[in-house]
């Protein structure tokens, strides 16, 4: 029951409240159904663990099987690890402590790099101790030495298998030996194996193109090749240790109470533990690409009403939310800005940095720059893996342009998957049948495409880059909105006056309300009064504008003037905020001068 309890609370805790983990974690892999990719897997040591892992990942594509996956290998590793301690003669009382290497790679998977391919291969190390278990008895001497030799001679297929973990198998064996026999024999077996093993590795080194640091640790059980956290030593060595450490605790004759203490103990520290061991700023960031990659624009933005974001990636994401919405010219000043950052972040070398430009270009029409990032993305995956959901962007960005031998080479690739099978043989069908300009999404987006062959786009001149977009298809009014909006992020009203006579192209039935903000900042700080504006300014916006000026005449550094509901206005953007007042304060000296 208490295994079946902790099974339930991990799979509830992956699929409701890390969902986003999940789709991260399959998102930078993508596992092939041919034998080339097995055999690719298989030709570098911790092959089998690395396959299998992988083949399990690709699953979370679905969050409630992969949260059933974790389950069940959470469950998988405390029962082996009791099986072992049962076989080494533990007393019943100690059950819930073998819950403790369950709990330590819980915590551990709180850094999101870390790949299903080390529960795998702890998994089947513990299987090779049950083994080892199974086959050794009272045997005559013969059989023993016949054994021992076996052992030494598989200890190379482990490793290949396995990878690293193989030292957890020879130092357990070593440690059981010597527990079980206690004689110089099983002494010198155990060193033999342990310095066995670690020949293996160094032999292996000299043929592998390899760091020897990798060998040791690991290649395929964490991300980043070059760092490999310590907890994951700690955590093999606890697996290893474990069993053979309950059988030395002292009997008791209260075991019911014994027992409920130790729950207790556990339940209470490894909340705590796994619950420092997430990063919430990282996390928020993985959910809120999550909530981009399934498109829930609605989510994003409640999640943002919920606590404003702060950083370019956040920012960005809730930004094109309330795009796709229809709502960022109206509440764009709703949540924190941060500048043009908050719309297009600077590019980075990283696979998670270009993702929400990449899907603003995307869906602006900006097809090829949103091919270009999603291409440099899955280049910079550390481990060198593709990546499911950039392949299909890149495909989609492909089909747009009508490259469609490159986008069916692509499409054969993923034709070899799980669960991008069915998607890769629909855009085969669309494009074999000639309907690409008749998809909903493709036909839209290749009408707001850049016609000029001959074009060259720079992140530095945006306004520029939009304006060309809009001007060539008045349909693609995300383009004005965003042409817009970025002049206001930065504090550009002379470009945003320039700029506004377009909009009687962008069809508002109403002049949104950030643009209605500038116009009426601008018109008083030339007029007296409100009177003779060429434009329908809302009497509302009017109002507060006055009641904003006043408090701010009286102490700018009012608080009211940063909090709802002045602090969503361009006002307080333009004044109030920190940039505001540096540029409002450089403003008051050129004016001096």
């Amino acid at each position: 029951m208490l295994s079946l309890l902790f099974g339930i609370g991990v799979a509830c805790y992956w699929g409701f409240l890390r969902m986003s983990v999940l789709s991260f974690q399959e998102q930078y892999q993508l596992f092939l159904t041919d034998t080339e990719y097995f055999q690719e897997r298989m030709s570098v040591p911790g092959g089998l663990a690395d396959y299998i892992g992988e083949f399990l990942t690709q699953f979370y594509f679905v969050p409630v099987l992969g949260a059933c996956i974790l389950a069940l290998l959470s469950v998988a590793l405390q029962v082996m690890v009791w099986l072992l301690a049962r076989r080494n003669g533990a007393n019943s009382a100690y059950y819930p402590l073998s819950f403790i290497p369950s709990l330590m790679l819980w915590a551990y998977m709180g850094d999101e790099n870390v790949l299903l391919s080390f529960n795998v291969a702890l998994l089947l190390a513990l299987a090779i101790m049950l083994f080892y278990h199974q086959v050794s008895g009272n045997e005559g001497f013969p059989r023993y030495m016949l054994r021992k030799v076996a052992f030494i001679l598989t200890v190379p297929l482990i490793y290949w298998l396995i990878g690293p973990c193989v030292l957890m198998v020879v130092a357990y064996v070593a440690f059981y030996e010597l527990s079980k026999h206690r004689s110089l024999g099983s002494l010198a077996f155990g060193t033999i194996g342990v310095v066995y093993a670690v020949a293996v590795v160094l032999l292996c080194a000299r043929s592998l193109q390899y760091p020897l640091f990798n060998l040791f640790v690991s290649i395929n059980y964490y991300r980043y090749p070059v760092y490999q956290p310590g907890m994951q030593t700690a955590i093999e060595a606890v697996a290893t240790l474990l069993p053979l450490l309950l059988p030395l605790l002292p009997a008791v004759q209260k075991t019911v109470r014994v027992a409920l203490v130790s729950i207790a103990v556990l339940a209470v520290g490894g909340w705590w533990v796994i619950g420092h061991s997430f990063d919430p700023l990282k996390y928020n960031l993985i959910e809120y690409d999550f909530l981009v990659r399934t498109r829930q624009w609605g989510k994003i933005i409640e999640k943002a009403e919920r606590q404003q974001p702060t950083r370019p990636f956040d920012v960005s994401c809730v930004n094109l939310a309330l795009a796709m919405e229809g709502q960022l010219s109206d509440r764009l000043f709703d949540f924190f800005q941060n500048g043009a950052e908050g719309l297009f972040p600077s590019f980075q070398r990283d696979m998670t940095s270009p993702l929400p430009p990449c899907e603003t270009f995307y869906w602006l029409g900006m097809v090829n720059d949103a091919e270009r990032y999603a291409f440099e993305a899955q280049e910079a995956i550390p481990n060198h893996r593709k990546s499911g959901r950039l392949t299909r962007r890149i495909i989609e960005c492909n089909i747009i342009n009508g490259h469609h031998e490159v986008a069916m080479k692509y499409l054969r690739m993923l034709e070899r998957t799980v669960f991008y099978r069915k998607w890769a043989k629909e855009q085969k069908a669309i494009i074999k049948a000639g309907k690409v300009n008749e998809d909903p999404v493709y036909g839209r987006l290749r009408s707001f495409r850049q016609k000029k062959q001959d074009f060259l786009f720079s992140d530095t001149e945006m306004d520029q880059m939009l304006g060309l977009l809009f001007v060539q298809n008045y349909d693609n009014r995300m383009a004005f909105e965003y042409l817009m909006c970025y002049e206001l992020l930065q504090r550009d009203l002379e470009r945003f006056n320039a700029y506004y006579p377009l909009g009687k192209y962008a069809k508002f039935n109403r002049i949104p309300t950030a643009y209605q903000q500038a116009l009426v900042m601008q018109w008083t700080q030339q007029h007296g009064s409100f009177e003779g504006m060429p434009w329908s300014i809302e009497p509302a916006t009017c109002n507060m504008l006055t009641q904003f000026v006043n408090l701010y005449m009286k102490n700018q550094n009012d608080p009211s003037l940063s909090a709802p509901p002045f602090g969503n206005t361009f006002w307080s953007y333009m004044l109030v905020s920190q940039e505001g007042k540096e540029r409002q304060g450089k403003q008051q000296m050129k004016e001096i001068y």
